[in-house]
């Protein structure tokens, strides 16, 4: 009997210093919750033997108790590093079979290929629906939550506004070869044109597209006749297209004699509308005043903020920021029946509870800290004298058992 005893403490002292091993090697864990072992005596109960003379029967392990109490927060410049600062969990769905939840207080996320925030081993942080105004439009649902990289829908190109400098005199025609030209317009010989100015133009999808407008001299000022004319042309996409008027005259002070119309250029694939209104002609060399257009790209994200409430902020290309979603923490009416995963995660169980959720900051909750990591609590110092406490348990079970051995061994050496 008395072996067994010994046994049983060295069983337990093993059982202290595995458990106690575990918590020093993940000692820089983020959102490890330290554990200890927790042991209750073994007495036998028969109602023939009396208690007073009964020494016991050994030790066994009760508990594996974890500790869950805030651990220490590190600072970080990543705005999707996350502390909860008081109760409650992260809610994270399985990577692989969408929908099995699990609960964890490490707080490192990042996004992955298709923008949905997950921590480091793939698992989709979850939040509440909401609405742009940060209005939570479901709170009996939660799902992933995704960041797009753009936001809006992109506007094809209809209006140019193109405004040049012109030049007088001969230098001023660049290489075409005469006025008019000899050959008809060509925009791979720049002996059909004066000059040429590039402009931006955006197809349907907000993809920019090769373009430009080419300026052809047809009329030289004369003694009877003081004005200077250009015809318009405008390639867009490699198509040539005309325009309803295309032409430009200007006066012997380089002011065009009547104001500029918009011009119509219209094609197989394109209709846009140029306006000239601001072109002059000057004794300087060619050049590009200015330049606009009224497509529009998707705007691209420009900020992202994760308020102490848990509300996702986005903003796109300087607009107001809008609300992705709002983090769903969870919580547990017994956190110690939790059902521990590994990689710093849980799962209810029967002696948990159901999850409750909750928003940040509101029912108990504690509020999001962005930019910050919990790292794991476990208290080192005390692991350590936990760690030779155990040994020296472990020594002196086994010196019980070996007595217990020698014991027995001076019986079996009695002689009648």
């Amino acid at each position: 009997m008395t072996s067994f005893i010994a046994l049983s403490g060295l069983n337990a002292a093993q059982a202290e210093l595995s458990t106690t091993s575990n918590n020093i090697a993940n000692v820089n864990t983020l959102g490890f919750r330290a554990s200890r072992a927790e042991f209750s005596d073994l007495f036998t109960r028969s109602p023939y033997v009396t208690s007073r003379t009964s020494s016991g029967s050994g030790v066994r392990v009760q508990n594996i108790r974890q500790s869950f109490n805030q651990g220490a927060v590190s600072q970080t410049s990543d705005t999707l590093d996350l502390t909860i600062q008081g109760q409650g969990f992260f809610t994270i769905s399985d990577a692989v079979q969408n929908g099995n939840l699990s609960y964890t207080r490490a707080g490192a996320f990042g996004v992955d290929e298709n923008n949905y925030l997950v921590n480091s081993g793939g698992g989709f942080l979850q939040g509440f629906p909401t609405n742009v105004d940060g209005s939570l439009s479901d709170q009996m649902e939660i799902d992933r939550i995704q960041v797009p990289k753009t936001q809006g829908d992109p506007v094809q190109t209809t209006q140019v506004d193109l405004a040049v400098s012109l030049q007088f005199g001969a230098a001023g025609l660049g290489s075409q070869d005469a006025v008019p030209p000899t050959g008809a317009f060509d925009p791979n010989d720049s002996t059909t044109y004066a000059n040429m100015a590039p402009i931006n133009v955006l197809n349907a999808d907000g993809n920019a597209v090769p373009a430009a407008v080419y300026f052809i001299r047809n009329q030289d000022p004369s003694g009877a006749d003081p004005t200077t004319t250009y015809e318009m042309r405008m390639v867009v996409d490699g198509e040539t297209m005309t325009a309803t008027p295309d032409e430009i005259n200007f006066d012997s002070d380089g002011n065009p004699t009547t104001p500029i119309a918009s011009m119509a250029f219209s094609g197989s694939s394109w209709n846009l509308s140029l306006d000239l209104a601001e072109t002059t002609m000057t004794n300087e060399s060619f050049h590009v005043e200015s330049s606009a257009h009224d497509g529009q790209k998707p705007r691209g994200l420009s900020g992202l903020e994760i308020g102490d409430d848990g509300l996702i902020w986005a903003s796109y290309a300087g607009d107001l920021s809008i609300a992705l979603g709002q983090l769903a923490i969870g919580n547990f009416s017994n956190v110690q029946g939790l059902k521990n995963l590994g990689q710093a995660s849980f799962a209810p169980t029967n002696e948990s509870g159901d999850v409750e959720y909750g928003v940040a900051g509101s029912d108990g909750m504690g509020n999001i800290e962005s930019g910050a990591l919990e790292l794991s609590n476990v208290d080192l110092t005390s692991e350590l004298v936990d760690l030779i406490t155990a040994q020296r348990n472990y020594q002196a079970s086994a010196k019980a058992l070996e007595t217990s051995s020698a014991m027995s061994q001076t019986i079996m050496n009695i002689r009648g």
